[in-house]
């Protein structure tokens, strides 16, 4: 008897746990296949598609940048497969929309944008010389610079084709060769950005391309790992920061940029914005005139040792941090 009593407790243990098991997976599989609301992605793909049929690409203000629109199209057909599909939980609908939703800010920030020049410190096209063509005359000045601490490179900076192919248009920069820019107050703004095509010639972790009194004002360099960095003197103390994954290729023309404002610091390579970082502080002013350095750490009176291997073009400094789109609509305004 208690053999009999013991097997029918088992057998009714076990038809209990098998209901329950059987219930859990009818709900679980009613969860995932119920009804979705999709509403939400329906009014993002409207969206995105009004947007994508009205764009035009081209390089002028208002068009997009060329491949955009492949892009956007890409993404609106993922959603409208999300859409039309029954097998996806409203959570995986509801990701999908939101997937469009960034596509569509990305697709944005690629539309070709008029950059006022009120906020140009300078521009150095370096088309024959290193004259300021902003119209601000924060004109450069050639130098040879120091390899070491007591060996100047008697190197000055050389005119070479672009990246256009165009003579005389770019300098080179090797065995310490810089170009200084005389001090002036508007020189060392409270926000900024600079642009600036490069073309570096090999890795080095002090590839210094644009610095104003190094880190006692700021330093916009190439790192070991050809990270961009940025290393800005701020009102309580330093900000070091790389634009790792955004790496700049060997003996390729780039464009590169930063900006800054007191909260956000941005790096860019061609046409994506590889990095944003919170980073607060109020840039300092220097407490006595450094002449700002192209290629270079210091100004040659100040013996700099960190200098750039390779080319630059187009460098232009501005005094506000510039928006994606304004940052992007350099590079496909001025790319080949």
């Amino acid at each position: 008897m208690k053999t009999y009593i013991k097997y029918s407790c088992t057998w009714a243990l076990a038809i209990v746990l098998l209901s329950s098991v059987s219930s859990c997976k009818k709900d679980s599989n009613t969860q995932q296949t119920a009804a979705s609301d999709k509403a939400k992605i329906s009014t993002a793909i409207d969206a995105a598609t009004a947007l994508y049929t009205s764009s035009t690409e081209g390089k002028r203000a208002g068009f997009y940048a060329v491949g955009s629109r492949a892009d956007l199209k890409k993404a609106i057909d993922l959603a409208t497969a999300t859409k039309n599909a029954t097998q996806y939980s409203q959570r995986e609908v509801d990701n999908a929309s939101d997937n469009l939703n960034r596509a569509i800010a990305a697709f944005k920030s690629r539309q070709i944008q008029d950059v006022s020049s009120d906020n140009l410190i300078a521009k150095w096209d370096f088309t024959g010389n290193a004259n300021d063509v902003s119209g601000h005359a924060h004109n450069g000045v050639l130098m040879t610079g120091y390899i070491n601490s007591t060996t100047d490179g008697n190197t000055l900076p050389q005119l070479v084709a672009d990246r256009y192919n165009a003579a005389n248009s770019a300098f080179d920069f090797a065995n310490g060769a810089n170009i200084e820019i005389p001090y002036t107050t508007d020189l060392n703004p409270k926000e900024f950005t600079i642009t600036m095509w490069v073309k570096r010639r090999e890795t080095n972790s002090d590839n210094y391309m644009f610095s104003l009194n190094t880190y006692n004002g700021f330093k916009f360099q190439l790192q070991g790992a050809n990270f961009l960095f940025l290393t800005l003197h701020v009102s309580d103390g330093y900000r070091d920061v790389d634009s790792n994954p955004g790496v700049v290729p060997q003996d390729v023309w780039t464009y590169v940029a930063v900006s800054y404002v007191n909260g956000t610091m941005k790096f860019y390579v061609n046409d994506k914005l590889v990095k944003t970082v919170a980073v607060t502080g109020t840039p300092v002013t220097l407490d006595s005139p450094v002449n700002l350095v192209i290629g270079q750490s210091l100004p040659k009176s100040l013996k700099g040792q960190s200098y750039f291997r390779g080319a630059m073009d187009d460098i232009r400094y501005y005094n506000r941090a510039l928006t994606d789109a304004e940052a992007l609509s350099i590079y496909t305004i001025e790319q080949p």
